[in-house]
């Protein structure tokens, strides 16, 4: 558990809104948001001020990332890392994590679990009831919904979103750049910069 850590969130859309709640829970105290929108909260309540954007938010805490869309996602890291931002994890106490090596960056929603002995890279994005199983090697900027499940031994590239309830087989290999739709089944190994739905999960 962290001491009441403060912190500023990336994004605030629905899913840094959401972590807004998550963050709380794992003992941070959320100072701002930082969007491009300054206007993104104005009709909400009960939430901190967006502090500014991507070129003017002041970094004065940690960041922890609340953006879903991978491209978007991995263009306004790098632009906050270029002005020295420091990013953090947030780990819901909710979660199950076994013997697992994540990389920055982190986010874990509750009910989620990753299996034994699982390496993941930088930006994992892992929603409520997503299930990592044991030995999963993953690369950097994974995003899994709500309900997904990647099974034992399966290997998976950079830049990969599963969406609600896909489920990618046990020791499958994914390549980067990969997208798999809602409620797929992947039976096969995918190449590099590919989209599947379906069950069995076909390219489209």
């Amino acid at each position: 558990m962290i001491d009441q850590q403060p912190v500023l969130i990336l994004g605030a859309g629905g899913l840094g809104r959401e972590l807004y709640f998550w963050a709380q829970a794992c003992g941070y105290t959320p100072l701002g948001f930082i969007d491009d929108n300054l206007h993104a909260l104005d009709h909400l309540q009960g939430y901190p001020p967006v502090v500014g954007t991507l070129a003017t938010a002041p970094l004065t805490a940690p960041i922890l990332c609340g953006i879903g869309q991978n491209p978007i996602r991995m263009r306004c890291v790098q632009a906050l890392k270029n002005r020295g931002a420091t990013f953090t994890s947030c780990i819901h106490p909710q979660a199950i994590i076994l013997n697992t090596h994540l990389g920055e960056g982190a986010i874990v929603g509750p009910f989620a679990y990753i299996g034994a002995d699982t390496t993941i890279g930088d930006f994992l994005f892992l929603q409520m009831h997503g299930l990592i199983g044991h030995d999963v090697r993953c690369g950097n900027f994974l995003r899994m919904d709500v309900g997904s499940f990647v099974g034992g031994y399966a290997t998976l590239g950079d830049d990969v979103t599963i969406y609600t309830h896909g489920k990618v087989m046990p020791n499958k290999t994914v390549g980067n750049h990969v997208t798999i739709g809602a409620g797929s089944l992947l039976l096969n190994n995918l190449p590099d910069e590919v989209t599947v739905f379906g069950t069995p999960a076909m390219k489209i």
